[in-house]
């Protein structure tokens, strides 16, 4: 990795530091960009981890992004890093440059419960598949959800 690559990670670890609530990893969804992609503040970017939702320009990629929107922006959320080391130095970043995050929305209580993972409901919906790469040991399950949806031909699953 660049030195340079490094220096914006750490920019972008700093910012999550601000963007979202330390003790409860709280924060506000500012920005929609995409149906798996959301911004914290006016810097943090971060993609849901374990699934890949279509672009845009794709297939039902408008109507997923929609969804999203209405879902998630402005609300307040609660954000799980996927890390390697338990430690933010360690949170995991894909190819892009997004950090990998799932997020609980909806009624939270407290800071380890509550909220419905928006993750699970994207593919629930059918509005994702897996995405192996960045599939955390712990999200295996996303595979059944994945598999309900596209047998019952949900979202992107349709017609197929």
């Amino acid at each position: 990795m660049s030195a340079a690559n490094r220096v914006r990670l750490l920019a972008a670890a700093a910012v999550l530091a601000a963007a979202v609530t330390a003790a409860a990893n709280i924060g506000v969804v500012s920005k929609v960009l995409g149906g798996d992609l959301v911004q914290f503040g006016d810097t943090f970017r971060a993609r849901l981890t374990g699934i890949r939702a279509p672009q845009r320009n794709e297939p039902l990629g408008y109507e997923i992004y929609d969804f999203t929107k209405r879902q998630l922006e402005g609300q307040t959320v609660r954000l799980l890093t996927w890390t390697t080391d338990n430690t933010a130095a360690g949170i995991v970043y894909d190819e892009e440059g997004y950090a990998r995050v799932q997020i609980f929305y909806g009624r939270l209580s407290g800071e380890k419960g509550g909220g419905v993972s928006f993750n699970e409901v994207m593919l629930k919906k059918g509005y994702a598949r897996v995405d192996p790469q960045y599939l955390p040991e712990d999200l295996k399950h996303y595979y059944d959800l994945e598999k309900e949806a596209r047998e019952s031909g949900l979202g992107i699953w349709k017609g197929r």
